[in-house]
């Protein structure tokens, strides 16, 4: 007697509890963007890995996916190099690269830095 292999259907879409969008919004992350802003500000943008990566910190915290937190892992040295390639080649191109590629640098970066918690 044959028998069949097993096909997999895909898993229906659940209803579940999705906070992403939602995760960068309140006072807190309002005033925490604020803050970062001025610490950037004040050291001439010197601190934008730094403070990217606290930013992204507190977001993951407030981020849920089916009823899973997830944590960021990523740490300013990682970002450094990311965000001085973005800088040099935007500058060298007028900003052309920022618009068609830089933008994508981060959210990769950002997406690779993305676990389970």
């Amino acid at each position: 007697m044959e028998t069949t292999p097993e096909v997999m259907q895909p898993a229906a879409p659940t209803p579940g509890n999705w906070k992403i969008m939602m995760a960068e919004s309140g006072i807190g992350m309002f005033f925490l963007r604020v803050c970062l802003f001025l610490i950037n500000l004040i050291t001439l943008f010197l601190a934008v890995p730094w403070t990217t990566v606290m930013y992204y910190n507190a977001w993951a915290n407030n981020a849920l996916i089916d009823g899973k937190r997830i944590k960021f892992t990523g740490n300013a040295g990682s970002f450094f190099m990311v965000w001085l390639k973005t800088l040099l080649l935007s500058a060298i191109t007028l900003g052309l690269y920022w618009i068609f590629v830089g933008k994508k640098n981060t959210a990769r970066w950002v997406d690779s830095n993305l676990t389970w918690a």
